[in-house]
């Protein structure tokens, strides 16, 4: 099955474009900031595609340094406008016997410098293009820095998109490339630790109704970032298609549900059991929301399909509940998480058992990214503290168990850990996590994590050792 006709490539390569140059003053104003929350105002998003800035339209409502930037009016009528925007990220790790020193390094200490710049043009009310350009390095990793690191220049998103409003709701095409992710981003993410953020090539459409529903399909392939300029491409190895809806459930207050099926086709997938040929289709449920202090978020699939001449059969059940005590000081939350993920029960029978996440939030259990969520057993429970209303503060305790004894051990992304398959116990190892972000401003956020990681008796017989990995990271968006 291919996507599109040989030679070319959904949304393009884009070679003819030319890199774009935006020089901006970067000042920060406390009055602005605050006016910034009226909730006149449109807000900053992780997917910066999202932001509306149209209601600049009222000059009252130009408070803050970058509005001249957010919506530039292009004709008489305002219909046509302009909004730029990006990011400024620097990020510095320190990585003592990663992946609990089963990786290929003992000690990494290394900065991540990124940044983000975009232009998304308004052509009336039913028609738009984005461009978002993204540079990422990596200055002090021990070795070349994957691509997911260090991407000179290149286009992260470029996306053309059509809507139209009728009577039951908004219908949206959009075709290019362009980032997306679902639900709790579980299974479909942009990954946004590391300095290139994931994007598809494809189409997608979308239809919005009213009560929250949303149903969107798409057909796409994943971008594989190269080390270059403008060259990052799609990869012809994976083909990405599904459909997912969103809608809430009247009947109990707070309860929201979503209903997808995902499909995935990869050539020389790998797994414990071999290298082989994967089509997985995985079909799934959410049910999350909050009411009177709890919030709830539980998630089940169920995937099937082949790999090579095996047939597929795993699933995976995760779920992540709380309670605040909003009168109490500092606000508690106290949470748990929990997965149970498939395995491969038997590494020699024609059936394969190993969940795959497919594009999953990177890191998953915590900054320290030890783990993908394959073949495991966790629990995490959580406590945050609102310190302040813009500083929280988040401490966990996470044991990891196999799900299958036979199967493998798997680092993120999905790769099984060689040594670590069959044997005797189940017991992976621990992390304990302490966390903080604080939103300095409506631009500027800081953050930074601290994780302790020891192996389990299994992991040990492997080479596994215990090891720390600290991260500190400043955000400035516009």
């Amino acid at each position: 099955m291919s996507l599109t006709q040989p030679g070319s490539r959904p949304g393009g390569r884009l070679r003819h474009v030319a890199g774009a140059v935006l020089v901006v003053t970067l000042g920060l104003d406390g009055t602005a900031a605050l006016a910034q929350t009226s909730a006149s105002r449109p807000s900053y998003e992780s997917h910066r595609f999202k932001e509306d800035w149209s209601p600049l339209r009222d000059p009252a409502l130009r408070t803050d340094p970058f509005d001249p930037l957010k919506w530039i009016p292009l004709s008489g009528d305002g219909s046509a406008y302009l909004t730029l925007g990006g990011e400024l990220r620097a990020r510095y790790e320190s990585s003592l016997d990663p992946v609990f020193g089963l990786g290929p390094l003992r000690r990494n200490d290394y900065a991540l410098l990124r940044s983000f710049l975009f232009a998304d043009l308004h052509l009336g009310p039913n028609a738009r293009t984005f461009l978002e350009l993204a540079s990422g390095f990596a200055p002090g990793w021990a070795g070349e820095p994957p691509p997911t690191q260090k991407d000179l220049l290149d286009i992260l998103q470029a996306f053309g998109e059509l809507s139209l409003t009728t009577v039951h709701g908004e219908i949206m095409l959009r075709g290019g490339r362009q980032e997306m992710s679902f639900g709790s981003s579980r299974l479909v993410s942009v990954r946004e630790s590391p300095n290139i953020r994931r994007a598809f090539d494809g189409v997608r459409a979308a239809w919005i109704g009213g009560g929250d529903t949303r149903i969107d399909v798409f057909l796409v392939r994943p971008v594989a970032p190269q080390l270059g300029i403008f060259n990052d491409s799609a990869d012809q190895a994976q083909l990405f298609w599904g459909a997912y809806a969103t809608t809430a459930i009247p009947a109990v207050p707070g309860l929201k549900t979503d209903l997808y099926y995902l499909a995935l086709e990869r050539d020389k997938a790998r797994f414990a059991q071999g290298v082989a040929t994967e089509r997985r289709h995985t079909l799934g449920t959410r049910l999350f929301g909050q009411h009177s202090g709890f919030d709830w978020n539980v998630e089940a699939a169920y995937q099937f399909g082949s790999f090579g001449t095996a047939e597929i059969r795993a699933w995976t059940v995760s779920a992540n509940v709380g309670y605040t005590f909003a009168h109490l000081p500092f606000s508690p939350r106290v949470g748990l998480n929990a997965d149970a993920i498939s395995g491969d029960g038997n590494l020699r029978d024609n059936r394969l058992g190993t969940f795959n996440p497919m594009f999953p939030k990177l890191p998953y259990f915590s900054e320290a990214n030890l783990a993908a969520p394959a073949n495991l057993l966790d629990l995490q429970p959580n406590l945050s503290l609102s310190l302040t209303p813009k500083l929280t503060v988040t401490l966990g305790w996470n044991p990891l168990w196999k799900q299958a004894e036979a199967d493998a051990f798997y680092a993120p992304p999905l790769s099984p850990v060689r040594g670590t398959a069959s044997g005797t116990g189940r017991f992976i190892g621990q992390q304990t996590s302490a966390a903080f972000e604080w939103g300095a401003t409506e631009h500027l956020t800081i953050g930074g994590t601290y994780v302790h990681y020891t192996p389990g008796k299994r992991l040990k017989q492997a080479g596994g050792r215990a090891g720390d990995f600290v991260a500190g990271w400043a955000q400035f968006t516009f």
